[in-house]
């Protein structure tokens, strides 16, 4: 398997370094190299990017902040000067974090370990879809199945999940927008800044509103028209 990478770091030696490492790692295919964010989002919409080398003080827009605006998360490797960083970028999922100067051999087993973690997230994708997650909630992980989710509300930086035969509704500490990235796109939509719904528990769509059994749910006008040629395709 072939790992398309970009390097993202705003100082030339650097980026001069991890190009010459990645030439030296025969499953590795730099697509390309960047002085800067923005100089890289334009490859987000031509290329599957697998992995990014991705600096984190930059002065237009940080490593972080960087990897927020992408929808598509690819697999990501931080390289720093700056080790206070750490926890930032671990809880960003980084595959592995590197301090500059980086030595060959580090450099090495993050991307070894980069190519285990893409191969399996590949591997799954080609595999049956999973019809469940799993969320963080009071101290616990639960296991909810998509098809007993009703909605899911959005409150500042977390979600409530409400469920078909359950009053309350589980919380969990993670923004709607993950959600809308997660969940099956053919199965859920969102209709407002505040909800997404479950397609096949929508009994009826007015102009302004959505009825879900009895609960109704308003429908924005920025979301409004997504949700009519979804259902239009179900006609």
């Amino acid at each position: 398997m072939r790992i398309n990478c970009l390097i993202i770091d705003d100082e030339p030696w650097a980026l001069d370094l991890l190009e010459d490492f990645i030439q030296k790692v025969p499953y590795l295919n730099l697509v390309a190299r960047c002085e800067g964010p923005v100089e890289a989002f334009p490859y987000f919409e031509k290329e599957e990017i697998d992995l990014v080398l991705l600096d984190i003080r930059m002065p237009e827009l940080s490593g972080t902040q960087f990897l927020k605006t992408l929808n598509k998360k690819p697999a990501v490797i931080f390289v720093t000067a700056h080790n206070e960083y750490a926890m930032e970028g671990f809880a960003l999922d980084a595959v592995d974090y590197l301090l500059k100067p980086v030595p060959f051999d580090r450099f090495m087993s993050a991307v070894n370990k980069a190519y285990e973690y893409i191969s399996y997230r590949k591997t799954k994708s080609l595999l049956k879809k999973d019809d469940f997650l799993f969320i963080k909630t009071s101290h616990k992980i639960q296991k909810i199945f998509y098809n007993d989710i009703l909605y899911l509300e959005g409150l500042k930086d977390y979600t409530k999940i409400h469920l078909v035969d359950s009053k309350k509704p589980f919380v969990t500490l993670q923004s709607l927008k993950y959600f809308e990235n997660r969940l099956p796109h053919e199965d859920f939509i969102r209709i407002h800044r505040s909800y997404i719904i479950s397609l096949r528990r929508v009994d009826t769509v007015s102009r302004k509103a959505v009825l879900l059994g009895e609960t109704e749910l308003p429908c924005s006008e920025h979301y409004r028209n997504m949700l009519y040629s979804i259902i239009g395709e179900k006609l």
